[in-house]
């Protein structure tokens, strides 16, 4: 989220030091991020160390907290895993929120500032030994799987009927419903499409691994020392490998050479036609009913959530973005 919660910097001091037992000199609110339902502190610490606090609304998905600690705790160095507070819970709740903490890294995002040839044979490597990885029983009971059933598709339907009955108001709820309306057989179709391929794939028999989910460059850090972290484990799940491999493969944002260097460190595989058009379909759907849930249902969203969110909205359907890339992956519907 982009405005600041309804909680004062004198709580988070005093929740960091009773739980984590930090002595804190500063919080710096970072109006960053993607998730409406978050919010992003830098912490600095009297003894110079640097965190990065994460405070959300609640914690919808447990697994996004204790994979990315499994994997770096077992080996896996290019991810960043939440810190353990006093009695070694990866979360406190404090007063309605849950407080996350995790290491300050001082990095760019790779589709910012882009990656190496090297990075990306290091970025499938990674990614093919997460896929590998083999999960507790404790820590599997946490982890969703894939159902094929778009979570976001009823949202986007009942926003869809709602923006072409009503008028608007407020500009930026007007601004959306005016591009929405231009985009409603488009809109329509990726709702239908991404059902459609969801049932079909109800009926297969398709391998599920441990999946990021949310894998694109956004989410990768590049530091100054050229290191590289995966961040942002909240959609973490079992799904077919396509549910990852969807944000390289003929991406507009990833160039031929970069694929195929990915795949150099990923290895050979087969991708399944179905599965991808579906991923790529679901993803529309989702970012449509994101966007559309924080301009028109969101009570406490500011002007500027409303803002970015319109204008997220619009870029999906921008030449070479995702909605394109929907439209041209090659499956029969």
């Amino acid at each position: 989220m982009i405005e600041r919660p309804n909680i004062k910097d004198e709580k988070i001091i005093s929740a960091l030091r009773e739980n984590y037992s930090i002595p804190v000199s500063g919080v710096e609110f970072l109006p960053v991020g993607n998730d409406s339902s978050a919010w992003a502190y830098r912490v600095d610490a009297k003894n110079k160390v640097s965190y990065f606090l994460k405070i959300r609304k609640e914690i919808s998905n447990r697994a996004g907290l204790f994979v990315p600690r499994f994997l770096i705790d077992n080996g896996i160095e290019q991810v960043i895993a939440p810190l353990s507070t006093k009695t070694q819970e990866l979360w406190v709740n404090i007063d309605g929120f849950a407080f996350i903490l995790y290491p300050f890294i001082t990095g760019n995002e790779a589709m910012k500032v882009g990656m190496t040839y090297v990075q990306w044979m290091e970025f499938g490597s990674t990614l093919k030994q997460i896929h590998a990885t083999e999960l507790t029983t404790h820590i599997l009971k946490y982890v969703k799987h894939e159902s094929f059933i778009p979570k976001w598709s009823r949202l986007a339907k009942m926003l869809h009927e709602q923006v072409n009955i009503r008028e608007y108001d407020d500009p930026y709820q007007r601004q959306l419903a005016i591009f929405w309306k231009e985009n409603n057989e488009k809109i329509q179709t990726l709702v239908e499409r991404a059902e459609i391929l969801g049932k079909r794939l109800q009926h297969t028999n398709l391998e599920f691994v441990l999946c990021h989910a949310d894998i694109h460059t956004a989410n990768i850090l590049i530091t100054q020392k050229q290191n590289m972290f995966i961040v942002d484990w909240d959609d973490t799940l079992l799904a077919p490998k396509e549910r990852d491999l969807m944000f390289v493969l003929g991406e507009n944002t990833v160039e031929t050479r970069e694929e195929q260097l990915f795949f150099k460190g990923y290895g050979r595989m087969e991708i399944n036609p179905l599965a991808l058009a579906y991923y790529r379909y679901e993803w529309c759907v989702q970012e449509v009913g994101d966007f559309g849930e924080r301009v028109f249902l969101m009570k406490d969203a500011g002007e500027n959530t409303k803002k970015d969110a319109v204008e997220g909205f619009m870029k999906l359907f921008s030449r070479g973005d995702v909605v394109e890339t929907a439209f041209n992956t090659s499956v029969e519907v």
